[in-house]
């Protein structure tokens, strides 16, 4: 079966088969991922049917794996102190019953139109976002995930992760 172009608001053809919020949710896994890469980590995703953990995916250190859960959003700026999301009572469950680390993961874009996310130039290609990172496996009942935005995930982040994890051993 083929999927008939559609046009976008600018009447240009559209060769999109995600939703909007498919294609943000694929970017933010992409960012992140890219993240870890830098760090010369492996990362196993979650596949999307089975995301029944309420996890996206496990950073593969050496001793062991953490798990993260990633969402992505426009409804937030890269500047300020902190975000602010809501989490499901059954994350929350499944979260806390992890032994080892579980870090809920913000990427947050400036901008919900898709060509602004990525831009190329001659110095190379830059991405419009920022993502940033707390610890939730031991939040307890509070249905807000307060994520400071001096957590910014970096390459950096991931000494700190395989810290935590170690830790637990």
């Amino acid at each position: 079966m083929t999927l008939p172009l559609q046009r976008e608001d600018s009447d240009e053809l559209s060769i999109a088969t995600l939703s909007a919020n498919g294609a943000k949710g694929r970017f933010g896994v992409s960012y992140v991922r890219s993240i870890i890469s830098q760090a010369g980590v492996g990362f196993t995703e979650t596949s999307p049917d089975e995301d029944v953990l309420a996890v996206d995916g496990s950073v593969d250190f050496a001793i062991a794996s953490a798990r993260i859960q990633v969402k992505c959003s426009s409804r937030f700026t890269i500047s300020g102190s902190s975000a602010t999301w809501h989490s499901e009572v059954h994350w929350r469950e499944r979260w806390a019953s992890y032994a080892l680390p579980v870090y809920f993961v913000l990427v947050i874009m400036d901008f919900d139109d898709r060509s602004e996310w990525i831009k190329h130039d001659q110095q190379g290609t830059h991405q419009a976002a920022a993502a940033f990172w707390v610890r939730v496996n031991q939040l307890g009942e509070d249905h807000k995930i307060h994520i400071p935005k001096t957590q910014r995930l970096t390459a950096e982040s991931l000494n700190v992760w395989a810290k935590e994890v170690e830790e637990c051993f």
